[in-house]
């Protein structure tokens, strides 16, 4: 690496408020094509979302794994499910939530205000 490359790595890291290991471990990532995972990723999430309430019908109380928006693999057992996945497709990130029947519901925790 050049002494200028390490110099603009420096700065970006400084522009960003980010450590300078932080701001190489991204630029690998991009150059490697792990954002193109990351997509992958987030569009798994979202579809498993919008068809959540379908896929209760069909395998509820069952962790699910999701590549490329579709439902690829099934178990009652996490550890099942992961060990036949990860030796089909490989250590990558893949998707695999737990398929419930009832929805989850986020809520803020409360505030305490003092009184001064």
């Amino acid at each position: 690496m050049s002494i200028a490359a390490i110099r603009r790595a420096k700065a970006e890291a400084a522009r960003r408020g980010e450590t300078l290991g932080r701001v190489l471990t991204d630029a690998l990532r991009r150059s490697f094509g792990a954002q193109d995972e990351d997509d992958a990723l987030a569009a798994d999430v979202a579809w498993f979302e919008r068809e959540k309430a379908a896929l209760a019908r069909r395998y509820r109380c069952q962790w699910v794994a999701i590549v490329n928006r579709a439902v690829v693999d099934h178990d009652r057992d996490f550890g099942s499910l992961s060990r036949r996945v990860f030796a089909k497709y490989g250590v990558r990130s893949i998707f695999m939530p737990r398929v419930d029947a009832t929805p989850v519901v986020r809520l803020r925790s409360p505030r305490v205000r003092r009184i001064r």
